[in-house]
């Protein structure tokens, strides 16, 4: 008997562990709520400060980092997520909506604090973009002044065609 001992005790240690983690949503929901609210809260502050950021580099016309818009998109959807889960009216004898709201609020946890150290790794810059990649929109004018018809958009081409050419044989 005692040489089966060593070799089971591993066993259903390692069975036990699923059972921990599973029994931890159910007992320490209310924890991981209180967790990821206070989280949520954090990352929205961080939201407004990139927020901040990025209008103004637009304004001084500095290069923005490529990884802000997908952040700012990403936290947008956390904040859906974080809003769908039940927080309040969680009696102790709803075993099931406590186990899910804990196992929600500890991916979603994890999920922020992800978010949080990728906001780390943005680099802001005060390089100017460059003047060629200045994007140029039309924007509509109040009292519709300015029309833009497709009959002018050919003679419009064939005019920048001409003033092409007078470069070249310049």
């Amino acid at each position: 008997m005692d040489f089966v001992s060593p070799i089971i005790t591993p066993i259903v240690e390692s069975l036990l562990v699923p059972i921990k983690r599973h029994l931890d949503f159910l007992v320490s929901s209310s924890k991981y709520v209180r967790e990821m609210k206070n989280k949520m809260k954090q990352l929205n502050l961080t939201e407004q400060d990139i927020q901040k950021k990025k209008k103004i580099a637009d304004v001084k016309n500095h290069e923005v980092s490529h990884h802000v818009s997908p952040w700012l998109e990403d936290v947008k959807k956390m904040k859906e997520i974080t809003q769908n889960i039940p927080t309040s009216g969680i009696g102790c004898l709803n075993v099931a909506k406590r186990y899910r709201t804990g196992k929600q609020s500890c991916t979603i946890l994890e999920d922020i604090k992800a978010l949080i150290e990728q906001e780390c790794e943005i680099i802001w810059t005060n390089e100017e973009k460059p003047l060629a990649r200045v994007p140029t929109t039309l924007v509509p004018f109040p009292n519709d002044t300015q029309n833009n018809f497709e009959s002018r958009d050919l003679v419009f081409k064939d005019a920048l065609k001409a003033l092409q050419q007078n470069n070249e044989s310049e």
